[in-house]
């Protein structure tokens, strides 16, 4: 679904495009906004954080000292601090993302899980996974999405995510390739300035990144009100530019100086 020039200008989806966005959603576990993001503001995040991905894997020994550490061979998940622009307000709490998540999730919604994805280039491919399973053993309506917003085009060459649309219901069973080959997939095939919402029981794996440039995505977690991440801190630079959206999402996590911010990690 690409945003109008009107629903841009409103920052919002109208209500039958809304509507049919949730349909679709709760139809095959995930749905995709185009025309979302200016490509000049994207470009500035990208640079950012790209200094920021170096400087994580310089800390870790290089590239070659997260083999088997990793997502899988290349496939870096990624911590950024919450600076800014990194953690700028249109990335954390965009309006119409918002306003989808509420439609899914209710206006309670919160957010405790700020991450990144990254295929650089040689990635392999991952095993297919969900990323959570169901609450209590039982099927039952979103609870966890995740808010996946591309840096750079998304194409089969640099590693598109493959989907299995429609499993995020299923219930029980060893989840491998075996057992996936029996279903249809598509690979999230998208241009930069879109974003993904993604139900995290969903079946996905990752993919080879055979271009010559990193292929990263946010990959930002939010989850109905009741349940209870482990919070992490906030800057106090980056809190006070958020707008009270982001902040009310934001609102169960430690607001810190920004010398003494820490990003999460992961076992923490």
């Amino acid at each position: 679904m690409k945003l109008t020039k009107e629903e841009k200008a409103a920052g919002l989806l109208l209500p039958e495009r809304l509507n049919k966005a949730v349909q679709t959603f709760n139809d095959v576990g995930y749905v995709v906004i185009e025309n979302v993001y200016d490509a000049a503001f994207l470009d500035t995040v990208r640079t950012a954080y790209e200094t920021e991905l170096a400087r994580f894997i310089q800390s870790k020994g290089g590239l070659a000292a997260l083999e088997g550490k990793t997502f899988g061979k290349n496939h870096i998940g990624f911590f950024p601090p919450l600076h800014l622009p990194l953690a700028h307000t249109q990335l954390v709490a965009q309006p119409v993302a918002v306003q989808l998540m509420q439609a899914l999730l209710g206006e309670d919604i919160q957010c405790a899980f700020f991450h990144t994805n990254t295929a650089l280039p040689g990635s392999g491919i991952q095993p297919v996974h969900r990323d959570t399973g169901h609450l209590m053993g039982v099927a039952h309506p979103v609870a966890t999405l995740v808010l996946n917003i591309p840096l750079c085009d998304f194409t089969i060459a640099n590693g598109a995510t493959e989907v299995w649309p429609g499993t995020h219901p299923i219930l029980g069973g060893v989840l491998d390739d075996e057992r996936a080959a029996a279903f249809p997939s598509v690979r999230t095939e998208i241009p930069v300035g879109s974003f993904i919402l993604r139900d995290m029981r969903m079946w996905h794996r990752g993919m080879p990144n055979d271009s010559d440039n990193p292929r990263t995505m946010y990959a930002i977690v939010y989850e109905r009100g009741f349940i209870r991440t482990p919070v992490i801190t906030v800057p106090r630079t980056t809190w006070e530019s958020w707008s009270d959206t982001a902040q009310h999402i934001f609102r169960h996590n430690q607001v810190v100086e920004d010398t003494e911010h820490t990003p999460r990690v992961w076992g923490a």
